[in-house]
């Protein structure tokens, strides 16, 4: 009797390294440019609805509230984004913007149709941006690793990276 008995529950595997990138901090500079998009995106809101009238406090009121919502996808998006694959997050800043553009289109009682195929043509460019730029503005996060060879065992780095990745 010099032996435990074996545990109920057999112990979990380690989790798989998730590689993606933390959540930007909010700086100055970010705060700063989200409010200045929000207020413009506010106040194309509160002028576009104000359809040849004199200006109200609804107009002043709505504007607020689009440019706030606005201010805080675009905050949001922008905060959990960076953990998402490229090609994901380009779809979803081609969404988001594709829809802010069609719905702000929307205000101006255009018909729905003009409106949707502004928002997809507007939301096909800003994929095509944020593609391009992610593509090739960011580093892989294990590009810096060496890489194992079959067997186990890691290469050296090459001779003209000074022998250091």
């Amino acid at each position: 009797m010099a032996h435990a008995s074996a545990p109920a529950t057999a112990p979990k595997p380690p989790a798989p390294a998730r590689h993606h990138r933390p959540a930007r901090k909010i700086t100055a500079s970010t705060a700063s440019n989200v409010f200045w998009l929000a207020a413009g995106y506010g106040v194309w809101a509160s002028v576009t609805t104000r359809h040849e009238h004199k200006m109200t406090g609804w107009n002043v009121l709505y504007g607020c509230v689009a440019g706030i919502v606005f201010g805080l996808l675009y905050l949001a998006l922008r905060q959990l984004t960076p953990a998402i694959p490229r090609v994901r997050r380009a779809v979803v800043w081609a969404v988001f913007w594709g829809c802010s553009i069609g719905y702000l289109h929307s205000l101006s009682h255009q018909t729905i149709y003009w409106s949707v195929i502004l928002g997809l043509i507007l939301g096909a460019s800003a994929y095509l941006m944020a593609f391009y730029r992610f593509y090739t503005s960011e580093v892989p996060t294990d590009a810096h690793l060496p890489k194992p060879r079959p067997g186990g065992v890691v290469r050296p780095a090459p001779e003209h990276l000074g022998g250091k990745w």
